[in-house]
């Protein structure tokens, strides 16, 4: 499993659209969890297995503070430079 991912862990809901199912009848929707990722401005969605769920989310919420740290990081970095020349 990769150390980080880009995406987000959702439980997607939707009615297949078979006219026997149970979807249509009962009006119990499938549930599927998938990871949705953003590609090329595309929304992108991969299913995952039972077993892989919580290692896909951990990565994805490494993914996430890592890149909040780098943001911070950067931010600092923005400041310091402005604050440097704009010193006489």
């Amino acid at each position: 499993m990769p150390r980080t991912i880009r995406g987000t862990v959702v439980t997607q809901r939707r009615r297949c659209g078979k006219a026997n199912c149970r979807c249509v009848n009962e009006g119990l929707l499938h549930e599927s969890v998938v990871l949705s990722y953003s590609e090329q401005g595309r929304t992108r969605v991969v299913m995952l297995p039972p077993e892989e769920v919580e290692a896909v989310r951990a990565a994805t919420e490494r993914y996430r503070a890592a890149k909040k740290r780098l943001e911070l990081e950067a931010n600092r970095g923005l400041e310091q430079l402005v604050l440097r020349l704009r010193r006489p």
